[in-house]
């Protein structure tokens, strides 16, 4: 059994207006109390850290959409603290951002055509696109990234996307409407995913595309990698349920596949009604029925098997401890975090975290409060005993460490 602690300071709020019906809606997942995953905390703001909130799960079984109970403010999960995540960080995703670049291009052929990206972050994206005689406009909730886009070259309006009409107004000065709009990793963390669909297609040209990225739920339950699952995150998608989104909002899904990102993401390319589905989405749900992901007993096997590799794992931890070995983390990921609160692993068992993020060096994790340093702060140390937390890029951070310190072990999740 797991002891969940933390103050709960943060505000939230049942979910009081979602794009389900809540006529079938059941909890399926409740993993305790959770602080904002993507926020790290200078030392001073030690106390700060500490808050959390309920991070609960729940189903609509009609429309195989998976949210959370509790929703959080957009503007505390943004703005309280520097947002750290940059899409620029890591080789992997530099790598993944420059094909999706290449087949935007490959696929449009169309120069000068208007792109908007919603949750464009330091404008890593954007500057790519551009390169290829795009035209291009970025829009982000957070204030630190938004600056990083704009000393990036790229045009960038700051707001949280969806929650109001003038945001849309003010994207329309720019343009009436848009060829291309762009939504990676940020309509799953929306408080209203049909709103924000909604403003998309009004923003959309009559022949234009709307492309999104979400990790796909289906990988996230059949690999128990349940550190996907946190308050930014409050939408999980099926291709039933981003199908079901979309129709609502009168969007047709055209094309739809499975990309290797952040572990297993869904890629999906929608447009106005009128268009032809894509021939996949029958196939892809008949899958997802077949794997059990809209029954609450699928759920009640998953929780089991998370319980019994974090409590697998804690024992490898406390043997490695008294043992006397320094134990630490790398990779101060967001997924990291849900990880660390629900196994417990705060910093009486990891001793710092290594993260090549400079915006995430000198910080320290929400609830665990665990100190964040750069990768060569363990060059001249012994008895090294590494957690990778960032396992979608794995082999990458595993090369990196050891190019400081060959003598690092490594424990597996």
């Amino acid at each position: 059994m797991v002891l969940f602690w933390g103050v709960i300071k943060i505000k939230f709020i049942s979910n009081p207006k979602s794009l389900i019906s809540g006529l079938q809606t059941e909890t399926i997942l409740n993993l305790g109390n959770h602080g904002f995953a993507d926020s790290f905390f200078p030392k001073e703001d030690f106390n700060m850290a500490e808050d959390s909130v309920p991070l609960v799960c729940q189903l609509d079984k009609e429309t195989g959409l998976v949210q959370l109970l509790n929703f959080t403010e957009p503007k505390e999960r943004y703005s309280n603290v520097d947002y750290s995540y940059t899409s620029s960080n890591s080789r992997t995703s530099r790598a993944h951002w420059k094909e999706f670049a290449q087949s935007l291009n490959n696929r449009l052929h169309s120069k000068g055509s208007n792109v908007l990206e919603i949750g464009s972050n330091d404008g890593f994206l954007l500057g790519l696109l551009k390169s290829h005689g795009f035209k291009t406009l970025g829009v982000d909730a957070s204030k630190f990234t938004s600056k990083l886009a704009s000393e990036r070259g790229i045009t960038t309006l700051e707001g949280i996307f969806g929650e109001s009409e003038d945001l849309t107004i003010e994207i329309m000065h720019f343009s009436n409407s848009f060829d291309i709009i762009i939504a990676n990793n940020v309509l799953n963390h929306s408080n209203n995913p049909l709103k924000f669909v909604e403003s998309v297609k009004k923003l959309m040209s009559s022949d234009g595309i709307f492309v999104f990225e979400v990790p796909y739920w289906l990988d996230t339950i059949n690999s128990l990698h349940f550190d996907q699952i946190y308050h930014e995150h409050v939408t999980y998608f099926t291709a039933k349920s981003a199908r079901a989104l979309l129709r609502m909002a009168g969007l047709v899904v055209v094309d739809i596949q499975i990309v290797n990102y952040h572990g297993g993401s869904l890629r999906i390319t929608a447009s106005h009604l009128g268009f032809r589905e894509s021939k996949l989405m029958e196939h892809m749900i008949e899958i997802e029925n077949r794997e059990g992901l809209f029954t609450v007993q699928r759920y009640e096997k998953y929780f089991q098997d998370i319980c019994e590799k974090r409590d697998k794992f804690m024992k490898q931890v406390l043997v490695a401890k008294e043992s006397g070995k320094t134990l630490f983390g790398i990779g101060a990921a967001a997924k990291a975090n849900t990880l660390l609160t629900f196994y417990n692993l705060n910093n009486t068992y990891l001793d710092f975290i290594l993260d090549a993020s400079i915006f995430k060096q000198g910080k320290i994790t929400p609830v665990t409060k665990i100190p964040i340093y750069e990768d060569s702060h363990i060059s001249n140390m012994v008895n090294l005993y590494g957690i990778i937390l960032a396992w979608n890029i794995s082999e990458e951070v595993k090369r990196n460490i050891l190019s400081y310190n060959a003598g690092v072990e490594f424990m597996t999740l």
